[in-house]
């Protein structure tokens, strides 16, 4: 007669194998938890504001790095310093838009002429020089002609030394702030015996201003004229206006054909 037997297996070996399983399930449960929680604050965007100078592309080579890293591990004073080695970026602030966003806040610098020295590059309000925008001319701006200056490309970011041209700077700063209308129809500043030049970019008018120290008295009246001849605040279409001589203004006909 053949024997059968019974194995039971004891409780408690029950509650080994429970215990087991149920510390398996918790272990993937909180792998699983920790895994979402180190991508909680992942920067999944990147916000510019202020940008109207930089190219995509070099939007792009300063901030697609972060993409993906911890939004709490980003060395804020680093992003911003990375901007600021681009001449035309005044000031740069980065913040944490929390759960996944970095925010960059930029200020450019508003260049107040353009410059010929080899190529077209552009000057600061401090008479600094620096390169043109990655997107080219971007500014309505007047530009400085007939200067002979040697100009290196290591002396981007250095103020000009030229005293011609620092007269000149100083002298658009000034229209800028107190004659804007004549400033925006400027399309060109020079420099010689006979003192400032300027030629209208609306009408192509030579304006003879005369000495520097002359010359933010005449704007003045000039502006005063212009506004006799015509309300939009354009220098009028003459062939020339000269303003060198005490209590007259000079005009002559633009010739026709």
């Amino acid at each position: 007669m053949v024997r059968s037997s019974t194995h039971t297996i004891p409780p408690l070996s029950w509650l080994f194998s429970a215990g087991l399983l149920v510390a398996f399930l918790l272990l993937g449960f909180l792998s699983m938890t920790y895994a979402n929680l180190l991508k909680s604050d992942e920067v999944t965007a990147i916000n510019l504001y202020g940008q109207r100078t930089m190219s995509p592309e070099r939007v792009k080579s300063l901030t697609e790095g972060y993409l993906g890293k911890p939004l709490t591990k980003l060395e804020l004073n680093k992003i911003q310093e990375s901007f600021l080695e681009y001449p035309l970026i005044r000031s740069a602030k980065a913040t944490r838009n929390y759960p996944h966003s970095l925010d960059i806040y930029l200020y450019d610098v508003l260049p107040v002429a353009y410059i010929s020295i080899h190529d077209i590059m552009t000057l600061d309000e401090k008479g600094i020089l620096l390169p043109l925008p990655d997107k080219g001319m971007l500014y309505n701006l007047p530009i400085i002609t007939g200067i002979n200056v040697d100009v290196l490309a290591s002396d981007v970011g250095q103020i000009i030394p030229d005293e011609t041209v620092q007269m000149l700077v100083n002298f658009l700063k000034q229209i800028r702030k107190e004659h804007q209308s004549i400033y925006l129809d400027i399309s060109e500043i020079s420099y010689d015996r006979r003192g400032i030049k300027l030629i209208s970019a609306t009408h192509g008018t030579t304006v003879f201003l005369g000495n520097e120290d002359d010359a933010i008295l005449n704007s003045l009246i000039l502006e005063k004229f212009i506004s006799e001849e015509s309300d939009s605040g354009i220098i009028s279409p003459y062939q020339y206006i000269d303003l060198r001589f005490d209590r007259q203004i000079i005009v002559k006909e633009r010739e026709t054909q």
